[in-house]
């Protein structure tokens, strides 16, 4: 009876548990597991409240939990963004039915648990954007229904976990922003389900496996960001006919781009950036016809745009900046209806902007800076109402602004400093409202600064309008730029007094209104300017006494007052200004005893100059006298030009280039003369006429590029012509003077001449290296900047003004650039050559 009672009662028993509910030690387990966890962290009190072990019966409720709702395991953890520091504790590897875990955005350190590497139920895991360390190296080999891990931005480190290219569902695999080092396993071309793959941001080398390609999978590719890679891009990457996203950016690749690429037809963003790149774009990427954002900026491409890119009809972005491109922008660019973004700056672009160029209604961002563009400013770039960056500085663009940009409203910066740029400011232009950056500096603009009093621009923080030909008074409303730091007006011809309301600048921290033509007092309200540190009012007519409330400037480091009329004493407040590192009084009027306290013990004799009846001290007694007077007196650079200059002038006025192609074996059999003349614009004479100048007694000069003569044409005009001395057919070097002659090199033998108008020199044999030409010399001696003319300059041109020497240099400068392809067209040259002289008559005038 014993026998048969034990058995029966084991099967009640068995009964009884098949029965009940989950038993009651199996969720205390997995609640002691997750208190475990809890107190790895570290955090408030308050943290995570729920989580309370004598309340184990409600697990499935506790914060950042979720269960299985048949059999109450544990399936989810949730506590990404916490703002958790601490560790993971390994006990994780505990809960056995996780399918999904997120600890993502939190600050959680130490080595990454292994143990999660048990989790085989696991499909979901994200650790992103912590400080773990420690390798993964065998973490999650084993990890079969694995389909998403984000360690994004960790700080894991050694080599990269080959084992993940043998989990079968893995779609998603972001290792990037780590310290990974060696190189990327050739095995990862071996993941079947791979859709996204980053491995940027590590320390990765060697080559770029080529099985990569085999992936035909991938949808999303990031390899670049402080790896560093040898070789270039893999051509199999053009197999992976579904990517979507590229990018190779920043991780040291060579070479050309492969045409390869082309292929990817679903491709929405190409990223090549910052690698050293060379070579022409390939045509075949015009055939990305879903591509939006292109990149391949900060490389060494040379080349053109390709035609082909006119079919790029999504293209959105399109960075081509910091390389080698050359030729003109094509009138498709402009066309691209959904262009928005526009960046080629420091290229070797030529020509004119497409004058299509924001027809679009799109365009937000446009810097085609430190080109060689010419032409003017498109009149549709705000045609949207859209713009907010425009950026064309230092190139060679002339005529007026367009008056629509002082409508454009959207305008944050604008720089269009360093261009030939003429005719006055567009109404309002000033005065936009979100404007916070505007630089028309060194260009020819006139007119005055229109007063606008009911519009309050309190974004303005940098206004760069100096070395202009502005005129007329600074408008009260200058007070109105309540966040302006920076006001720079020096080298106009501004008139009339400054006004008082500089005084409510109360931010601007530089002030120089030097090289103009105030006149009144200094506005004592300047002292109110709290934040300025420069001032700069040097080479106006002012006069008066120095105001001592300009003392209340309490951080000024810099004050320029020279070359004005300013009278009386000094004020001795002055020298209470701690900060007052260097000033200028010279060339004045002042009068009586200099101050000898405070900062004046510091300043030098050079500041206080050609102030007669200024004394230093008691044995210096003070003259009464004003004889020799400067008062303010600026140094004028007559107008009248010497010899040399002004046949450099009469060349700029060279309205077409004659080039001469004469082939000594042709002379031989025909024994005759065959010219050729090239126009570059509409002319009134024949080549006839200009060979009957091509007489010994009108030699004007002789140089190794050939021989200059003085001519008249039929209509009476002077003109210069040069005949050119070939090279020989053998020679490689394109120097603008072989008997081949073209245009381009008709433009290199033009700059030649302007060097040697400039310098004085032969264009060979007198710069004392053998093989050492002009154009060499030159740029050694300049570093080919048009300020370093001054080392250059022939001695006999001493009363030539220095701004026109720097802009015929700078011309000559472009005629004589190695490629003929980023030369200026001939035309191009005698427009801005003619903008030069203009602006030094209308300044002479």
């Amino acid at each position: 009876m014993a026998a048969p009672t034990a058995r029966a009662l084991l099967l009640l028993s068995s009964l009884l548990l098949s029965l009940t509910p989950p038993s009651t030690a199996s969720l205390r387990k997995q609640a002691s597991v997750l208190i475990s966890i809890k107190q790895s962290f570290h955090s408030s009190e308050s943290f995570l409240p729920s989580w309370n072990p004598s309340n184990h019966a409600s697990l499935c409720a506790w914060d950042g939990v979720r269960c299985d709702a048949a059999m109450h395991v544990v399936l989810a953890l949730d506590l990404s963004n916490l703002n958790i520091s601490g560790s993971l504790s390994p006990v994780i590897g505990e809960l056995k039915g996780l399918a999904y875990l997120s600890v993502a955005g939190n600050s959680l350190s130490g080595l990454f648990p292994s143990s999660v590497g048990k989790l085989a139920s696991l499909r979901h895991l994200n650790v992103s954007n912590n400080q773990f360390n420690g390798t993964l190296s065998r973490s999650f080999s084993y990890m079969e229904e694995l389909e998403i891990l984000d360690a994004y931005n960790n700080d894991l480190f050694g080599a990269l976990p080959v084992g993940l290219s043998k989990l079968p569902k893995l779609r998603h695999l972001d290792l990037g922003g780590n310290y990974f080092s060696g190189t990327i396993p050739a095995a990862y071309g071996g993941f079947r389900a791979l859709s996204y793959l980053s491995v940027a941001g590590n320390d990765l080398g060697g080559f770029i496996p080529p099985e990569l390609g085999n992936v035909t999978t991938l949808k999303q590719l990031y390899l670049g960001y402080y790896n560093e890679f040898d070789g270039g891009i893999p051509a199999e990457l053009g197999s992976l006919i579904d990517l979507v996203h590229l990018d190779l950016s920043s991780c040291g690749l060579e070479g050309a781009i492969p045409p390869e690429l082309g292929n990817l037809k679903k491709l929405d963003t190409l990223f090549l950036q910052t690698n050293q790149l060379t070579g022409t774009i390939p045509p075949h990427l015009g055939n990305l016809s879903s591509l939006r954002y292109l990149d391949i900026s900060n490389n060494a491409l040379t080349g053109e745009i390709p035609k082909e890119f006119a079919e790029l009809h999504q293209l959105s972005l399109l960075h081509m900046f910091m390389n080698r491109f050359h030729g003109e922008i094509p009138r498709f660019v402009a066309e691209l209806p959904n262009l928005e973004v526009l960046k080629l700056w420091q290229n070797n672009f030529t020509g004119a902007i497409p004058d299509e160029l924001g027809r679009n209604g799109r365009l937000r961002e446009v810097d085609l800076s430190t080109n060689k563009l010419t032409g003017s400013v498109p009149r549709f770039l705000c045609y949207g109402r859209k713009l907010e960056i425009l950026i064309l500085l230092k190139n060679f663009l002339f005529g007026s602004l367009p008056d629509d940009l002082g409508d454009c409203t959207t305008l944050l910066r604008v720089r269009m400093g360093q261009n030939y740029l003429t005719g006055s400011l567009p109404k309002g232009f000033l005065y936009l409202p979100e404007l916070s950056l505007l630089e028309l500096q060194n260009n020819y603009l006139t007119g005055a600064m229109a007063e606008e009093t009911a519009k309050k621009p309190a974004k303005l923080v940098q206004l760069n309008l100096s070395n202009n030909r502005l005129s007329g008074p600074l408008p009260s409303s200058i007070g109105n730029f309540s966040s302006l730091q920076m006001l720079l007006l020096s080298g106009n011809q501004f008139t009339g007094e400054l006004p008082s309301q500089l005084g409510v600048l109360k931010h601007v921290l530089k002030i120089d209104v030097s090289r103009n033509n105030f006149s009144g007092g200094i506005p004592p309200e300047i002292g109110d300017c709290s934040s300025v540190t420069y001032l700069d009012l040097s080479q106006n007519g002012l006069i008066g006494p120095i105001p001592a409330r300009l003392s209340q400037a309490r951080v000024l480091s810099y004050l320029n007052l020279s070359w004005n009329h300013l009278s009386e004493s000094i004020p001795q407040d002055i020298g209470s200004m701690k900060s007052l590192t260097s000033a200028d009084f010279s060339h004045n009027d002042f009068s009586g005893r200099i101050p000898e306290t405070g900062q004046f013990a510091y300043f030098n004799a050079s500041s206080f100059l050609a102030n007669p009846r200024l004394c230093r001290s008691a044995s210096d007694p003070c003259s009464s006298s004003s004889k020799d007077q400067h008062h303010g007196v600026k140094s004028q650079l007559p107008g009248k030009l010497k010899f040399l200059f002004a046949l450099g002038l009469l060349t700029c006025s060279l309205v077409f280039a004659i080039t001469v192609a004469i082939k000594t074996q042709s002379m031989m059999k025909r024994n005759s003369r065959s010219w050729k003349l090239t126009a570059f614009q509409k002319l009134e004479f024949t080549s006839e006429n200009i060979v009957e100048c091509l007489k010994e007694n009108c030699v004007i000069g002789r140089g190794g590029a050939g021989i200059v003569y003085r001519g008249t044409t039929p209509n009476g005009e002077q003109v210069a012509v040069k005949r050119l001395l070939g090279i020989g057919k053998g020679s490689t070097h394109d120097n603008g003077l072989s008997a081949e002659v073209d245009e381009k090199s008709d433009v290199y033998s033009y700059g030649v001449v302007l060097l040697e108008l400039i310098t004085g020199k032969r264009p060979v044999g007198d710069f004392g290296e053998e093989g050492l030409d002009i154009v060499q010399w030159a740029r050694m001696n300049t570093n080919w900047h048009k300020e370093g003319v001054v080392n250059i300059m022939d001695r006999r041109l001493i009363d030539v003004p220095l701004e026109e020497a720097m802009q015929v240099f700078f011309v000559a400068m472009l005629c004589v650039q190695e490629h003929s392809v980023e030369r200026p067209k001939m035309r191009e040259v005698v427009q801005m050559l003619e903008q030069t002289k203009q602006s030094h008559y209308a300044r002479a005038h």
